[in-house]
């Protein structure tokens, strides 16, 4: 690495991470450059005080500074990295920070070796206005918004669709059907569903130990063999998804942390949630079997992942293209019908995730409740009775032995009982929290697909409604493709329902078969605590 001693300027906040040697720096900050070749997007910095560390290289500037009170930018810089993706609330391991994610120099920046957790989206100020404006109010652990200044439908390409400006032919291959199998619902065509497993979490280190990151092993059901890959390629991979497929409803990854994410509770946490993110998108047809999920599941070589990388980055079938590969297997829906739809699912997914918040915060209180109240209510009770028997064994026993052993044995049963429910929400209330969860990162996603259909009426409206002379094939065709990109959210929302359909039933026969185990533990208890006194006519 040249040594170098050049003064910059940050133009960004970031917030280092001391235990990946990185320095913390504000806005306006001098710092002096020493080495410019870290290599990744990165360089090492000092500051004046002194203090040494790496700092993202697109968060600061070589050129003349002008300080706030001054005069404007001459060459202002460039806005800090966007981070677009959607991120949903956790049940946290204790000692864990979550925050959202993003390379310092932009998507296109990060190469193949850019560690996952090592740098994060420095957006403090910057984002916080942008972060408040319409959709979805956040939640706890918030919904990451988009910060683009763009509406989902003109970056969807949906636009050029309809007014048929993209030319692209579609080969076979990239056909994309929609079926209607009992002539009323559309759908997508079924295809078979992958299942994954994630195994053998790794930390690994590059920079001469300057850098950590993890690194999973991934095993699909469709080959079966493992590949490794890092967090950070599963933020591409979920960017990838959504440029790809503009009007379907992605999850959003788990949140990334920023203090404790080396902790084995939280290693643990992430793998499980990578894993249900993964098996979520393995149960999609269509999404589980496109070109850049064969990539992200299937990939070996680090040359061929940087060759799938590009063509991924490139796909022509994707945004606009996206409408173009989709084909309908019979009548397309009209317009009015389509519309009616898409609104009462609208109205649907926020009366949805309205009642999931409900049911979240319940479970919080009724998990506080069980490891709070309830618990000590029922160890007291123990040490009462325990208390009492032990009370009324010093006295004349008198044949009254057999009873007071029986009533210290009620106080072991109701303290046993006490931890019974201290325990019961790790396996009924967090289980569906954390279910329910997954679907209100979801809903998160489901104002972009609503504004692509919304978006692209408006514009048929537009075009029809225009003046002067219109050209009727042209017109049949602009409301032709409307109905295509109609059909696509149809069929989206068919299948966020068949699949909430099956997920509810699993759930919740799940809860209420550990609630069923949990009073049956108690009546056991409380059967065989009665079983230990006399029958009453011994004692007479």
């Amino acid at each position: 690495m040249a040594a170098v001693a050049l003064p910059a300027r940050v133009v960004y906040d970031f917030e280092g991470q001391a235990d990946n040697n990185e320095l913390t720096v504000y806005e306006h900050e001098l710092i002096t450059v020493v080495c410019e070749d870290v290599g990744e997007g990165w360089v090492e910095a000092v500051k004046e005080n002194g203090e040494q560390g790496l700092v993202p290289a697109s968060y600061i500037d070589y050129e003349q500074y002008e300080p706030p009170g001054g005069a404007e930018w001459d060459n202002p810089p460039p806005p800090p990295p966007v981070d677009n993706g959607a991120q949903y609330a956790q049940h946290e391991p204790a000692g864990v920070q979550f925050e959202g994610h993003a390379p310092p120099g932009g998507e296109n920046e990060w190469s193949d070796e850019d560690s996952d957790d090592d740098h994060t989206s420095r957006q403090t100020r910057h984002s916080l206005s942008a972060d408040n404006e319409g959709g979805h109010q956040s939640r706890s652990n918030t919904m990451k918004k988009s910060m683009n200044r763009f509406t989902p439908y003109v970056k969807s390409g949906a636009e050029d669709f309809i007014l048929g400006k993209d030319k692209e032919q579609i080969a076979d291959a990239d056909t994309i059907t929609i079926v209607c199998p009992n002539n009323i619902d559309l759908c997508w065509q079924p295809n078979q569903i992958i299942t994954v497993e994630i195994t053998e979490p790794i930390k690994k280190q590059k920079f001469k130990g300057m850098k950590s990151f993890m690194s999973y092993h991934i095993t699909p059901s469709t080959t079966n063999l493992t590949v490794e890959r890092r967090y950070k390629q599963f933020d591409w991979f979920h960017d990838r998804l959504t440029e790809k497929f503009p009007c379907f409803i992605i999850p959003p990854l788990p949140e990334k942390a920023v203090v404790g994410k080396y902790q084995q509770t939280f290693i643990e946490f992430r793998r499980e949630k990578l894993e249900l993110w993964l098996n979520r998108i393995g149960r999609h047809p269509i999404i589980s079997h496109c070109n850049v999920t064969n990539h992200f599941l299937k990939c070996h070589e680090e040359k061929n992942w940087k060759e799938g990388k590009r063509k991924a980055e490139a796909d022509k079938t994707a945004r606009s293209g996206f409408f173009m590969t989709v084909k309908c297997d019979g009548p397309l829906p009209d317009p009015l019908s389509s519309e009616r739809y898409v609104a009462s699912f609208s109205t649907f997914s926020k009366k949805m995730e309205n009642t999931l918040d409900k049911l979240v915060k319940q479970n919080e209180d009724y998990a506080n409740k069980m490891t709070g109240g309830i618990k000590h209510m029922y160890s007291k009770y123990g040490q009462i009775y325990k208390e009492l028997g032990e009370l009324y064994d010093t006295g004349p026993l008198n044949g009254s032995k057999p009873v007071n052993v029986a009533i210290i044995g009620t106080g072991r049963c109701y303290q046993e009982i006490s931890e019974v429910y201290e325990n019961q929400p790790r396996f009924d209330a967090h289980i569906l929290s954390e279910s329910v969860r997954e679907y209100q990162g979801m809903l998160g996603s489901v104002p972009d697909m609503l504004h692509v259909h919304k978006g692209a009426a408006q514009k048929v409206k537009d075009y029809t409604q225009r003046e002067g002379e219109k050209d009727a094939e042209e017109e049949a065709n602009v409301l032709q493709r409307y109905s295509t990109i109609s059909a696509a959210v149809m069929s989206e929302i068919n299948h966020f329902h068949t699949d909430r359909n099956k997920d509810f039933n699993v759930m919740m026969r799940s809860f209420l078969e550990n609630q069923i185990s949990f009073h049956k533990t108690i009546l056991q208890k409380l059967e065989h605590s009665l079983s230990q006194y006399p029958d009453p006519s011994c004692l007479e």
